[in-house]
């Protein structure tokens, strides 16, 4: 029986690398699909970002940059009403490996990992992470019908930061049985691409906290064995053009 699942992104402003970003979330929605999961986006933006998503068939809901809580919420209450059974939060600079999401958590558990890898803003420098804490990276299979108990908004409404501990914190108050559920793939099974500006958390932030072994000087070579060549040609493309405006 098919299952459904929808990626939760918020987005603003780097409007050219959400646009690569965005075009691989769909191919991974893609994959999904020829596995029988149902897979799609909600994009929550005010820029050009709504056009990108559109575009590519993604819901979108149109609310300013900030508070950061209130807009997730927005994309989870739209998921929720749209019935959708899982929800996954989703940067518009991620990318993640379709092979994660095949096997989906069971009733009051939540999917989580703890590695995932950050790329800097010039692409030049890749480090793999391990992100010890409960829950780990913040990109989590949440089953929507966990959000009930929180009137379908899980996020504390004027939240800008922390965002995903807040949000786990709830719930495991919200739902005392709550389990979480760990799954790893491989170490560049969720990637973040860091640009020069409007980052919440930094590349050397998290290399410092939580790196896993040396840098990679070629990231765009370690990711190819894992992602579409495509996606990686567009990586590429997109950071040959800032080179040449630099």
């Amino acid at each position: 029986m098919s299952r459904s699942l929808w990626f939760v992104v918020p987005a603003h402003r780097r409007v050219a690398l959400a646009r690569v970003c965005l075009r691989q979330l769909r191919r991974t929605c893609d994959a999904l699909a020829q596995e029988g999961v149902e897979a799609s986006a909600v994009v929550i933006a005010c820029d050009e970002n709504l056009d990108t998503a559109r575009g590519l068939g993604f819901a979108t809901v149109e609310r300013a940059n900030q508070p950061l809580g209130a807009r997730l919420n927005d994309g989870y209450e739209f998921a929720a009403y749209s019935k959708v059974e899982f929800v996954v939060p989703f940067g518009s600079d991620d990318w993640i490996d379709w092979r994660l999401l095949v096997d989906l958590p069971a009733s009051l558990s939540v999917r989580c990992h703890r590695l995932s890898a950050a790329v800097d803003a010039t692409c030049s420098r890749l480090v793999r992470l391990r992100i010890p804490y409960a829950g780990g990276d913040g990109v989590r299979v949440y089953p929507v019908e966990l959000f009930a108990r929180l009137g379908w908004r899980p996020v504390e409404e004027q939240r800008r930061r922390a965002i995903d501990g807040s949000t786990l914190a709830r719930l495991m108050r919200a739902w005392p049985k709550l389990k979480l559920d760990y799954r790893d793939l491989h170490p560049l099974q969720i990637v973040d691409f860091k640009s020069q500006r409007d980052q919440l958390t930094s590349y050397d932030a998290l290399a410092c906290e939580y790196a896993v072994g040396a840098e990679d000087d070629d990231p765009l070579a370690a990711l190819a064995e894992h992602y579409p060549a495509v996606a990686i040609d567009e990586m590429r493309a997109l950071h040959a053009r800032a080179m040449v405006a630099a």
